[in-house]
């Protein structure tokens, strides 16, 4: 059994199929179907019946903060927009590597490059094979298309890790649409800030892979790279922002510096969990642990067992989802460390100047 910042059961760890994914099981999983009709279904009613923190407004207002990450076909592509003229001013920028004399230097230039475009935190580090999915899942917004393997290309050995920050007053209404608004945005920030990375690194004559929730598990990565640790709630949590981030990389080929695992942090997070029990006791549905301590078994086939941890059920969680005709944060903004207001009412939202 290996043993380091976490614990892996060598015999019974195996690289996660993303077919398994909640987001991706709804759409083939029969015994899920039935939540992705009431979604429709409670949302008509919320509306008619002009419910505070599900109106018509509100409904608006959350599925526009998703459109540059849902209506962005290049975000998270591995080729980015191959459409786009490489002609800059009739120089073909990615023809030429660019040479880099003091990779120290570099990476802490690559850094101050993914906060321009927008990262609240970013990390190093080795792009570890466990952590890429066995399979990917291919879907369309309404039907599941299948799995594939994942062959990364050549050279590939880097993860640039990002966080992005989501609004902390909206994330305090949730469940309420506020929440949602402010999850969408964080997605769409994801788009923004990976596209323009991987641009910049092609750019440079390297190879860049652009990735939101899709071919590897974001968490562990992030980890590795020093951003933070997991919590009893199943989230990275970072010491800037607690759990209130959302997590996107770029794989290449880049010469980066690599950056170190927050023991501190990691040791500081662990124990407070043991004791901790707010996300647990504040989610709805139950969907996450009481355990007192965490251990290797998952509790459902969309968690990937033979990593010590604390499961959560995605399956109870997504079935207050759709209850609620939107996602939930509570298990974020109850975390202690949380920087934010743990819960206001959405009116106290729209008022806030």
């Amino acid at each position: 059994m290996e043993k380091n910042y976490y614990e892996i059961d060598q015999n019974i760890y195996q690289r996660f199929d993303q077919k398994n994914d909640m987001f991706c099981r709804y759409l083939w999983d029969d015994s899920l179907k039935t939540f992705r009709n009431n979604f429709a279904n409670d949302m008509l009613t919320n509306i008619i019946e002009n419910k505070e923190g599900y109106t018509h407004f509100d409904y608006a207002f959350s599925k526009a903060s998703w459109t540059v990450y849902n209506r962005f076909p290049f975000a998270f592509s591995w080729e980015g927009d191959t459409s786009f003229e490489e002609d800059w001013y009739g120089y073909k920028l990615r023809e030429r590597k660019y040479q880099i004399k003091d990779p120290i230097e570099f990476t802490a230039k690559v850094k101050k490059v993914a906060r321009f475009y927008g990262a609240s935190l970013v990390g190093i580090t080795k792009l570890d094979e466990k952590w890429i999915y066995q399979k990917a899942a291919k879907r369309s917004a309404q039907k599941f298309l299948g799995s594939y393997p994942i062959h990364l290309p050549e050279g590939i050995n880097r993860a640039i890790v990002i966080a992005i920050e989501m609004d902390s007053l909206g994330l305090s209404t949730t469940p309420a649409l506020p929440a949602c608004a402010a999850t969408g945005l964080g997605y769409s920030k994801m788009a923004l800030v990976i596209s323009c990375l991987g641009e910049f690194i092609r750019n440079l004559g390297y190879q860049a892979i652009q990735c939101g929730n899709d071919t590897a598990l974001s968490i562990p990565l992030a980890i590795d790279a020093g951003l933070g640790a997991l919590g009893r709630n199943g989230l990275l949590v970072t010491p800037e922002y607690g759990p209130g981030v959302r997590i996107c990389k770029v794989f290449t080929d880049l010469p980066l510096v690599l950056d170190k695992p927050n023991f501190s942090f990691i040791s500081k997070l662990s124990n407070f969990c043991k004791r901790c029990y707010q996300c647990a006791e504040v989610c709805e549905t139950k969907a996450i642990s009481f355990k007192a301590e965490p251990d290797f078994k998952a509790v459902t086939i969309s968690n990937n067992p033979g990593v010590k941890k604390y499961y959560i059920n995605p399956e109870k969680c997504f079935e207050f989802w759709a209850e609620n005709t939107s996602d939930c944060s509570k298990c974020i903004t109850v975390c202690p460390f949380f920087n934010a207001k743990d819960f206001i009412p959405s009116n106290e939202f729209w008022n806030e100047k």
